[in-house]
């Protein structure tokens, strides 16, 4: 009975082919807004978060300086820089970018908990000690370290050390005469993550 009215129904057939052709429509102006019509600096932060995620930090850099260039006040595109500086070791460059990043932002806690990442690389723990309490002080997110789905999306299988967990450990170290201190290990420190919001 239905399908004999569907069939026999003129206005029906109108409705499916109105709804097809909006569908179309609707679809290319989402995948014209999307990808098409996206700013450049958009396209650019975009290529340099996936060369980034893929460790080619040259090509990220490059990309992030390009987004730069269309708004040096975007908090996101600054802190890539830097944090492409400190996987490239360009010490000097990554701090003057975490510098521009909070100056920008000074509630960004992420470019907090990434400048003690790099001093704590550098073997300035009073430092690296320092600001990673700012950024915990801003954001106490950061002390619950890679969310699970960030960790299968980059294919991190063990949870990585956070933040806090290198603090407590840091402090308690600087608790213990000099002659017994072990501040550095590589095999952990490679561990240590870049924080990204």
């Amino acid at each position: 009975m239905v399908a004999k009215i569907k069939q026999s129904d003129p206005i029906y057939s109108i409705l499916v082919k109105i709804s097809i052709i909006l569908f179309i429509l609707f679809t290319g102006w989402l995948i014209f807004d999307h990808f098409i019509n996206r700013p450049p600096e958009i396209r650019y932060y975009l290529t340099a978060n996936t060369a980034f995620k893929d460790k080619r930090y040259d090509t990220s850099l490059e990309s992030y300086l390009k987004a730069f260039s269309y708004n040096q006040s975007d908090v996101y595109v600054i802190e890539g820089i830097a944090r492409s500086y400190m996987e490239l070791n360009d010490f000097n460059n990554s701090k003057k970018y975490f510098d521009l990043a909070i100056n920008t932002d000074q509630e960004f806690a992420p470019a907090y908990a990434n400048l003690g990442v790099l001093y704590d690389r550098n073997k300035d723990y009073a430092n690296a000690i320092k600001f990673y309490e700012i950024a915990l002080q801003i954001d106490q997110e950061l002390s619950k370290g890679m969310h699970w789905i960030d960790r299968l999306l980059y294919d991190v299988r063990e949870k990585p050390p956070t933040i806090k967990d290198r603090l407590y450990y840091l402090k308690n170290q600087m608790l213990m005469p000099e002659y017994e201190r072990i501040l550095s290990i590589d095999e952990i420190n490679e561990e240590q993550i870049n924080y990204e919001k």
